[in-house]
């Protein structure tokens, strides 16, 4: 399933990249929409990237 990128995307990447910024992490920038992406629709992230584990309220499942 794919999701269009709206404008409450842009406001959870905003989020999303303001809190990593405060605390001192950086992520891809491509990773910090696939992290908004979930969170707006409130889905898992599948991967084994522990980077994600720095988004705050992103639940990440590695396999």
């Amino acid at each position: 399933m794919t999701v269009p990128i709206t404008d409450e995307t842009a406001q959870w990447f905003a989020e999303v990249k303001s809190g990593l910024r405060k605390r001192g992490k950086q992520i891809p920038i491509n990773d910090v929409w696939i992290a908004a992406s979930c969170l707006e629709h409130g889905a898992q992230l599948l991967s084994l990237d522990a980077h994600f584990d720095g988004v705050d309220g992103l639940r990440r499942v590695e396999l």
